[in-house]
C-alpha cells in the first residue's frame, strides 16, 4: 500500500492504510522512516486494519505538525477525524512512547487499548541526549549515510554494534540467538532508518502525572532493553491503574525477533481482540 497525505486541521500528515477490520494505529519509533517494518503490518492477516502514520518530523510530515508529545497526540486525532475513525486501538513503540501516553491522556475517547512496546516514558538522560543531539540533529543524513556504508563493507561488526546499543547484555551472545532471518530484520531496520527532524523532538518528550490515564495498557519490555530500560515500565506501572505488564523473555530492545517473537505476537493479539 503506498503512502498518502491527509490534510487534516493539524497540517498534512503522511500515513498508509492497509487491511479491513478493527484500526489499530501503530506509532513506529525513533529513526522509523516509512520504511521501516517491525512486523505489525502482519496484523492485517489477523482481521485489522493497520493505519500507519509517519509522526511529526519523520518522513513528510512536517516537524511543526507536532513537536511535542501533547502536540503530536492531537494531531493524530486530527488525522483520525480526516479519515472518520471515531476510536482505534494504538501501539506505541520505543520513542513514541510520550506521544501514545499523551494520546490517551489527552483523547481517552478516541483510544480504546493502548499497548506499549518497549516504550519510552521517562526523560532521556542528558548524556544521552546531548550525543544524538549530535549525531541525529543536523549530521543525521551524513551518520545514517556512513552507517548504511558500513553495513555493506563490514555487516557483522555494525551489526553487532547496533545490537550492543539495544542490550545490557553480550552483543555476540545475544546475536547467537538470532535466526537468518532475525539479522535480516536488524539490517532492514538500519537500512531503512533516517531521523529527520523527527528524533531530536522525540528527545525532548514528556508527559506530566500519568494517574489520569483511564485507557487499558499492555506494556511489553525485555528486561535487559538498554534503550528504554524497565524504569520505563515501572513508572506506567505505578501511575495507571489499568496497566498489564508483560516481562518479554527477550534478550535485548528488539522484542520483535528471536525466541520470544511469537510469545509477543500472541499477547498482544489477546489483548487487542479482548
Amino acid at each position: 500500500m503506498t503512502q498518502q497525505i491527509a490534510q487534516t486541521l493539524a497540517g498534512p500528515i503522511e500515513y498508509r492504510v492497509e487491511g479491513r477490520g478493527p484500526t489499530v494505529m501503530v506509532l513506529q519509533g525513533g529513526h522509523c522512516s516509512r520504511e521501516s517494518r517491525l512486523s505489525h503490518e502482519r496484523l492485517v492477516d489477523d482481521g485489522f486494519t493497520v493505519l500507519t502514520p509517519s509522526r511529526p518530523g519523520y518522513d513528510r510530515t512536517p516537524a511543526a505538525v507536532g513537536p511535542t508529545a501533547q502536540a503530536a497526540a492531537d494531531a493524530l486525532v486530527a488525522l483520525l477525524d480526516s479519515l472518520n475513525l471515531a476510536q482505534v486501538d494504538v501501539i506505541g513503540i520505543s520513542a513514541a512512547g510520550p506521544t501514545a501516553l499523551a494520546l490517551a491522556q489527552r483523547h481517552p475517547n478516541r483510544v480504546r487499548r493502548l499497548v506499549l512496546e518497549s516504550a519510552i516514558a521517562t526523560p532521556w538522560d542528558p548524556q544521552t541526549k546531548r550525543q544524538a543531539r549530535l549525531l541525529f540533529g543536523r549530521a543525521e543524513k551524513l551518520t545514517w549515510g556512513l552507517l548504511k556504508l558500513a553495513l555493506k563493507l563490514a555487516p557483522r561488526p555494525v551489526l553487532q554494534v547496533m545490537v550492543q546499543a539495544f542490550t545490557t547484555l553480550d552483543a555476540a551472545a545475544v546475536m547467537a540467538q538470532f535466526s537468518a532471518d532475525d539479522l535480516a530484520f536488524v539490517r532492514r531496520l538500519i537500512e531503512t532508518s533516517q531521523s529527520g527532524r523527527g528524533f531530536v523532538h522525540d528527545l525532548e518528550h514528556q508527559v506530566e502525572s500519568l494517574t489520569s490515564i483511564t485507557v487499558p495498557i499492555l506494556f511489553m519490555y525485555s528486561p535487559y532493553d538498554k534503550a528504554a530500560p524497565p524504569s520505563n515500565v515501572h513508572r506506567v506501572a505505578a501511575e495507571v491503574g489499568h496497566c498489564e505488564v508483560y516481562e518479554v523473555p527477550a534478550d535485548s530492545h528488539l522484542i520483535w525477533i528471536g525466541p520470544a517473537a511469537d510469545a509477543v505476537w500472541q499477547r498482544r493479539l489477546t489483548f487487542l481482540r479482548t
